[in-house]
Formats: C-alpha cells, sequence, structure tokens
C-alpha cells in the first residue's frame, strides 16, 4: 500500500498522515504549502495544487499509488466564488481523471461533509445516507454535493473503487482550527441562545484513523458513507457555564456578514443554520461494515481538545467543567 494525500498539511492530513507512516506505510504528501516534514523515511512532500493538472499527474505517475485520499478544500479561506470553484471542483476534477488514469489506482477516497446534509428545522436524528441532500446557500456544502455527483457520474476504471466520507467535525489532540465553530465554542464566554439546545457531534480522531486505516484495507468497499461518531452532545452539557444572549437572526446575519467580511471569522454568513438546526450522522453503515466499536463518546472527543487546548493556553481554558456522564447515555445512537 502507498498513499497519496492532497491536502497534507491541513489538519486532517496530518492527522492521518502521521497515523499512516506510524504504521510504516509509504505517504505521499500534496499542499501548497510550502513544507512539511514528518521526519520519516516514509514520507514525501510535494508542493502542489489540486489546480496543476500537469504537476499532479508527473507526481502519480512517479510515485505509482495505490490508494489516493482526497482532502484538499478551500474551507472558506478562499473569498472570490469563481477561484473557490476553480479549486474545490476543478482540482477534484482533476484528482478523478488522474486516478482514473493512473491504473495503479485502486481507491479513491473523497472527503466529503455532513454540511452537505444542511441545517433544517425537520432534519430527523440520525440522518442516514440515504436522506436527501440540502446543503441550502451553504456553498461549502454545496461544492462538497456537487463533487460528490462527479465522482459518481463518472465513467471510470471497474478496478477504481471510489468511496466519498461525509465526515462530522473531527477533533482531539491535534485540534488547531482558528476561527472555526468548535474553537468559538471552547474559546468565547458568549454564546447565541439558538446554540444553547442544539445537537453537535464531534468524532476523536483516533476513531477517524483507525476507521479510515479500515477503508484502506478494504479493496471492495465502494459509495458514500457517514463518518461519525454513534453519538452526539447537546452545547449547553458540553460547557454548562457558558452564557447564552439573544440576538435576533437577523441580527446575527449581520454581524457575521461584518465578521465574515473583516476576516475575524471564518464562517460564512449562510452557515448559520448549519450552527443552529441540527446534523447528526447515522454511522450505521460504515461501522456494520467493519463491525466497529468506538473509543470515544462525542463529549469525550471534545474533552480530549479541550485538554490539549488547556496544555497551550491554562489561563483560557481553566474554567470549562466536565457535562454529566448521563448525557451521553441520552444521546447514544439506538442500536440498528
Amino acid at each position: 500500500m502507498k498513499v497519496l494525500i492532497t491536502g497534507a498539511a491541513g489538519n486532517l492530513g496530518k492527522v492521518i498522515t502521521q497515523h499512516l507512516i506510524s504504521r510504516n506505510i509509504p505517504v505521499i504528501g500534496i499542499d501548497t504549502n510550502n513544507h512539511m516534514d514528518h521526519s520519516s523515511d516514509n514520507f514525501k512532500y510535494y508542493k502542489c495544487s489540486i489546480t496543476e493538472e500537469q504537476k499532479m499527474n508527473n507526481i502519480f505517475e512517479k510515485e505509482q499509488p495505490s490508494n489516493v485520499i482526497h482532502l484538499a478544500a478551500t474551507f472558506n479561506r478562499v473569498r472570490n466564488r469563481k477561484t473557490e470553484m476553480e479549486i474545490d471542483v476543478g482540482g477534484s476534477e482533476n484528482v478523478l481523471k488522474i486516478s482514473n488514469k493512473i491504473p495503479s489506482v485502486k481507491q479513491l477516497i473523497y472527503s466529503s461533509s455532513a454540511a452537505a446534509y444542511g441545517g433544517h428545522k425537520d432534519n430527523p436524528l440520525w440522518l442516514n445516507e440515504d436522506h436527501e441532500l440540502r446543503p441550502g446557500n451553504y456553498r461549502y456544502g454545496i461544492i462538497k454535493k456537487m463533487v460528490e455527483s462527479i465522482y459518481f457520474g463518472a465513467n471510470t476504471r471497474k478496478d477504481l473503487n471510489i468511496v466519498s466520507l461525509r465526515i462530522c467535525s473531527v477533533v482531539g489532540p491535534s485540534f488547531n482550527k482558528k476561527r472555526c465553530a468548535i474553537s468559538i465554542l471552547i474559546n468565547s464566554k458568549y454564546l447565541l441562545e439558538q446554540w444553547k439546545q442544539n445537537k453537535i457531534q464531534l468524532l476523536h480522531e483516533d476513531d477517524f484513523n483507525h476507521l479510515i486505516f479500515n477503508i484502506l484495507k478494504d479493496g471492495k468497499i465502494h459509495g458514500k458513507y457517514n463518518l461519525a461518531p454513534d453519538s452526539f452532545s447537546q452545547i449547553n452539557e458540553l460547557v454548562q457555564e457558558k452564557k447564552y444572549i439573544k440576538i435576533p437572526l437577523s441580527m446575527i446575519l449581520i454581524i457575521l456578514w461584518v465578521l465574515w467580511y473583516l476576516r475575524i471569522l471564518n464562517l460564512r454568513p449562510a452557515s448559520l443554520k448549519q450552527s443552529i438546526y441540527p446534523i447528526v450522522l447515522s454511522p450505521t453503515k460504515l461501522i456494520s461494515t467493519y463491525f466497529y466499536k468506538f473509543k470515544y463518546s462525542s463529549e469525550e472527543a471534545f474533552q480530549a481538545t479541550l485538554k490539549y487546548c488547556k496544555t497551550q493556553d491554562n489561563k483560557r481554558f481553566n474554567s470549562i467543567p466536565s457535562s454529566s456522564p448521563k448525557s451521553y447515555q441520552q444521546h447514544v445512537r439506538p442500536e440498528p
């Protein structure tokens, strides 16, 4: 097995790269960052954008990977719609085209998102893969839906298995995303009243790594899968001592536009519904494939992240208590 990872310098890219090279699996990293160093003979890094088709094609031909994990995405960092589409959609098409062209590639894993389902009042608890994708106006979710459609509508080699993983938020000791919803949840003294009883799923990076590794070893898996824990948490139970402020949604949207425009916050205003209305994914299809038992609940994943943050800055995070053990039992996915 030799795994090529696009977006290798991103948060998930670093997590899975470190996990694979610790298992002595050769990893080829592709990203636009200047440098990555995992201090391992099993890791090679190329500075390359997924929009650079010929350069990427040369890398594939030289390295001959057996598995490709496509993680590269702008994720709100690009404020130009045309550029975002060129990278996230056009770049993803390049990854598919080259993976299909290079016969050594037998598996292509696409990192989709829970955001593709969209935040809606009528979302049922435990969304499964057959539920309609309704990302609304949230461009990140729209793009994930578009790329899935492209990948599963393409005419590809019979021996190329394509897997799309609709992933919830992945957290843990390596979490380092700034100005995102999880960092706001941890750092802010005040939260929106609308968030108070919202449900959230957090997947620990250890469970993420083990499930990805199972997929990489599986020569037959193909299709769309939710990648999320079999539990969820409620915001006011995770962070019990937060203060909640009530602001009309119209005013919140104005504030979000200002923070987005000033680049203080890396969340699009269109993502507001995603944070107010629950998107709780059922992992039944994936975990039943491998008879997988999660090591961490959603709450435990949050606490692991919080513990890491405390080591970085004790003064900022020493006032958030653990929630009661009962809350986990209330929020566990029922057995299928």
